[in-house]
């Protein structure tokens, strides 16, 4: 990739002057001239080995090169890549020449305002150093078989008209390897006066194409069409700019053979000009374009409704334009990647030393090239880091899953498509020349034992919240939410096995020393759950995401952290979920006792009364001690929904949180106290910055808790409080950033609130728009058409997208003696209905009951689901009882799972609830996934409650015996 962003600054200052034309506005754009670009696609089946990656058909084309101002490819390995590049018209062309999205490049702002995967949309990009405005309107018909391109330029001065050189560009890879099939021919025709461009090519992953480009019309165009060829070296071709210089620069003219394999259309307009690329006519890509532009706000608002005080049409543009571009940072990649699979012995990280131990083995090992893969991803900012990091990508997908479920799954498939045997997944996807060519040396390998936060399980518990709840998605039509049952249930049983195997090599790599070398709390050796980065070294936890976040100084191989332990609590909870929607007993067991043995350990190994934070630990001098760096670490088992409303640990966090001179900035979270001895030291990266995803996870936990029923409602009101303020702070700061420099930021300054680091980083950052709709100033609350995105979801309440975690009864404020005395009202109801009338072949369908509570008995999902044979019954409770059940308005059914009846209600506005208890004297009360352990005194009573509801219903069966409910 041939940057050119030093000659743009020498370039900057220079006053530019042009005669003025007159000109019509049509659109916003003033234009003389039409130039169309017309391309003309029949699709033939794919190669049946041509990648690891699967698409919907419907976004087989897009933008997706998201390195260049303009890019188009499918989601094809190996095929037919497009762009534009545009210069000043006279002899700086090429000095002046864009094409790759720079983070100096003289733009005061690029981007997206509309654009929808599905369809296409608008793209703005303001080029202050060449005195244009471009837009490019990119849109694509609902078959996925063509698409078209309409370029637009005025100039930023009324004083001047630039003359701009526009190149479109196409290329063809492996087009001169052997039996490969595919050819690409490109010319212009001017017999009827005017130049004509065209051209004609094959491919076995398209099919035949026709790409035809149409003369303008008027005095916009200086400099008629011309095209030129070149044949470059495969791994060149993706060097558009590289290779029209070299041509440019060559007096040789295009081969006459026929035999380039990358072609450049160019022409010189006057500016203000129009022109487009088309497969349809004028008028009806102007009607596509149109009826998307009148659509797309719409959408947006009803998937993200705005609340107080983000309201109005600034707000309206700002969200769409979040959305937007995330969406417009999507990319497809494919080529071979650079990793070190030695797997030497220095990598365990046991030793004292270790991180030295391990440069050392690491400048020894051979670097091999990995087979090319596929990878459909966003990306986290188009110049910066146009490629795909696992880390980002969980929360890119947060709001996407909201816009577009299809989409959603595309991009997790994709991701967990890529992990090898053992489970391994890179954290960063370096994918071919081209991803390379942005990536520093000693950054682009990587090796195999080194991990990244799990992020992609939060999206799974959004996939099951909409699959059994379809009123909480409003986005584009989706086959698996059509077909929950079918096509629904097989993806979702896909996905969970990949992520199940990441899980485990997770768990697996990253495990803390547990044996007796060391020394731990008591309890925590046997609970087992303790994680460690590994990669560390004393200035730097890459894996961990959070780079320079302090540690331990030095680095120990007894370390444990507290943000490791988390993820993994966060992920057995997703897991466990699922694997109970899917009917896998065994394996929802396993995830329980895991994130049981988390939430403990949690306790145990992390816990500091005197930071009154969670602290990672270390050993020194054969001392178990804990390391207190107050930030996003003391934090994150807050952010991840592993601390309840009633947890003793909530008010200490909470104080952290709110403090001022602490964590709680004008502008959001601080990155880490401003009073720890690393603020701001170091990189400056993760000591003191404010960063997007984050905060927007804390704020969406706050309000959780604060709408919690159980717990002190002194501390609820204080976490209520605290979320609604940090949404104000975080999307105030975003937004004027926004509009006072025309890009969202990687990060904000806690001090002046100014956008840092990488610009147009619409990748997580665009997460705020979950907080632009709320309730009171929070996040929304419940569940249905009245929510947010977020809060439809369910993800916000846990960072694990668990919904409510499932509070107990005496967490949701429902008393054991009410409850039974309820249960034994209605039992002695029924007993004395049954004495009176005789057996009942059916329930009733509505009982009243007393005190103000009400009981429904009815059948929820049709036949499927009886009752139980008496004969049957006693075997059912040996095994075990499911009990779902909720206060103010009751709705029981019987399921049947397998062989064994499982008594479930639901209510509207909560989430499900389970309790468990085996049959003998040994009362067990299990809440999965809890985010407390709980006092004797609470299982007692939860188990009094289990016992009692399942005596009741015992007794309700018996009555019913075989009937249908």
């Amino acid at each position: 990739m041939q940057g050119s962003s030093q000659e743009q600054k020498e370039d900057r200052n220079e006053k530019r002057t042009r005669t003025a034309r007159p000109g019509s506005n049509i659109n916003m754009q003033c234009t003389l001239a039409t130039m169309e670009f017309r391309i003309i696609l029949a699709f033939a089946a794919l190669a049946a080995a041509a990648s690891n990656h699967s698409y919907d058909v419907g976004q087989r084309w897009g933008p997706y090169r998201p390195n260049l101002y303009f890019g188009v490819r499918p989601q094809v390995p190996k095929t037919l890549l497009s762009g534009l590049m545009w210069a000043e018209g006279g002899a700086r062309m090429l000095d002046t020449l864009r094409d790759t999205c720079e983070q100096d490049d003289g733009m005061e702002g690029y981007g997206w305002p509309l654009y929808d995967t599905r369809v296409g949309g608008r793209q703005e990009i303001h080029d202050a150093q060449l005195g244009i405005d471009l837009t490019t309107e990119f849109v694509k018909t609902p078959d996925g078989d063509n698409w078209a391109v309409r370029v637009n330029g005025v100039s930023r001065s009324d004083d001047a008209t630039p003359q701009i050189a526009l190149v479109f560009h196409f290329a063809l890879e492996e087009m001169g390897v052997e039996e490969t099939g595919k050819s690409l021919k490109c010319q212009v025709d001017g017999t009827d006066g005017a130049s004509k461009g065209f051209c004609t090519g094959t491919d076995p992953s398209l099919g035949g194409f026709t790409v035809e480009l149409l003369p303008g019309q008027g005095n916009s165009v200086v400099e008629q069409v011309w095209v030129m060829s070149t044949l470059v070296p495969e791994e060149k071709i993706w060097q558009a700019k590289a290779a029209f210089t070299n041509i440019s620069k060559s007096s040789t003219t295009a081969p006459s053979d026929g035999k380039g394999n990358i072609y450049f259309f160019k022409t010189v307009v006057q500016t203000p000009f129009s022109g487009s690329t088309s497969t349809i006519t004028s008028t009806s890509l102007t009607k596509l374009l149109g009826d998307f532009y009148l659509s797309f706000p719409q959408r947006v608002s009803s998937v993200f409704p705005q609340s107080a005080p983000f309201q109005g049409q600034d707000y309206a543009k700002f969200t769409q334009a979040l959305l937007s571009n995330l969406m417009g940072g999507l990319g497809f990649f494919h080529g071979d990647s650079k990793m070190d699979d030695s797997h030497a012995p220095e990598y365990e990280e046991t030793d004292i030393k270790f991180w030295e131990l391990a440069a050392e083995a690491m400048k020894r090992a051979k670097v091999v090239t990995a087979p090319p893969r596929s990878l459909l991803s966003h990306t986290p900012s188009r110049p910066f880091f146009p490629r795909g990091f696992l880390w980002d990508e969980g929360f890119h997908l947060i709001p996407i899953a909201e816009w577009d479920f299809d989409l959603t799954v595309s991009v997790l498939r994709s991701w967990l498509s890529l992990m090898d045997s053992d489970g391994w997944i890179g954290r960063e996807q370096i994918l071919g020349p081209e991803a390379r060519s942005k990536v520093p040396s000693e950054f682009q390998v990587q090796y195999p034992h080194y991990a990244n936060p799990q992020t992609l399980a939060l999206l799974f518990p959004i996939l099951l919240q909409k699959m059994t709840d379809p009123s909480s998605y409003r986005g584009s039509p989706s086959k698996y939410l059509s077909d929950p049952d079918g096509a629904g249930k097989t993806m979702l049983r896909e996905l969970y096995g990949l992520l199940s195997k990441h899980y485990a090599w997770f768990r697996r790599t990253q495990a803390g020393n547990f044996s007796t070398t060391y020394p731990r709390p008591e309890g925590a050796v046997a609970v087992g759950e303790g994680y460690r980065w590994r990669g560390r070294t004393p200035q730097h936890t890459l894996t961990s995401g959070l780079d320079d976040y302090p540690r331990a100084d030095p680095p120990h191989p007894a370390e444990l952290h507290v943000d490791a332990l988390a993820w993994v609590g966060a992920t057995s909870s997703a897991l466990g979920r699922l694997a109970a929607y899917l009917g896998e007993a065994t394996d929802a067991e396993t995830y329980e006792q895991h994130h049981e043995g988390v939430l403990r350990n949690l306790d145990l190994l992390h816990w500091d009364d005197g930071a009154g934070a969670y602290c990672d630990s270390t050993v020194v001098d054969g001392r178990f001690e804990r390391v207190c760096h107050l930030g996003y670490v003391s934090v994150i088992p807050l952010m991840l929904g592993l601390v309840g409303a009633d947890s003793p640990r909530l008010p200490a966090l909470l104080e952290l949180i709110g403090d001022p001179d602490r964590l709680f900035s004008p502008y959001g979270l601080r990155s880490l106290s401003a009073k720890d001895p690393g603020y701001g030291g170091g990189d400056d990266y993760w000591r003191g910055a404010v960063w997007a995803n984050l905060n927007v996870l804390a704020a969406l936990r706050l309000a959780d808790l604060g709408r919690a029923t159980n717990g002190e409602e002194s501390i609820r009101a204080r976490a209520k409080e605290l979320g609604a303020e940090l949404r104000r702070r975080l999307v105030e700061t975003v937004y004027k950033s926004w509009k006072q420099t025309g890009f969202v930021w990687e990060q904000y300054s806690d001090k002046t609130g100014e956008g840092r680091r990488s610009r147009a980083f619409t990748g997580w950052t665009a997460c705020v728009i979950l907080l632009m709709g709320g309730v009171d100033g929070g996040v929304a609350s419940g569940g249905g058409a009245s929510t947010n995105g977020a809060r439809r979801s369910g993800w916000g309440m846990t960072g694990s997208g668990m919904s409510r975690s499932m509070f107990s009864a005496e967490q949701r404020g429902l008393s054991a003696p009410l409850f039974i005395g309820v249960m034994g009202a209605l039992a002695a109801a029924f007993l004395l209905r049954r004495m009176l009338f005789g057996r009942w072949r059916r329930l009733v369908d509505r009982v009243r009951g007393t005190l103000g509570y009400g009981i429904v008995l009815e059948r929820s999902l049709g036949t499927r689901h009886k009752v139980a044979s008496i004969a049957r019954i006693p075997q059912v409770f040996r095994r075990h009882t499911t009990l779902e059940y909720q206060i103010l308005a009751w709705h029981i059914q019987v399921e049947e799972n397998g062989d064994v009846p499982i008594l479930t209600s639901t209510q509207g506005r909560f989430r499900k609830e389970f309790l468990r208890h085996p049959t003998g004297t040994k009362c067990r009360f299990n809440v999965w996934p809890t985010p407390t352990p709980q006092s004797p005194k609470q299982q007692s009573s939860a188990c009094q409650v289990a016992l009692v509801s399942a005596t009741f219903f015992h007794m309700i069966l018996k009555m019913v015996q075989g009937s249908e409910v």
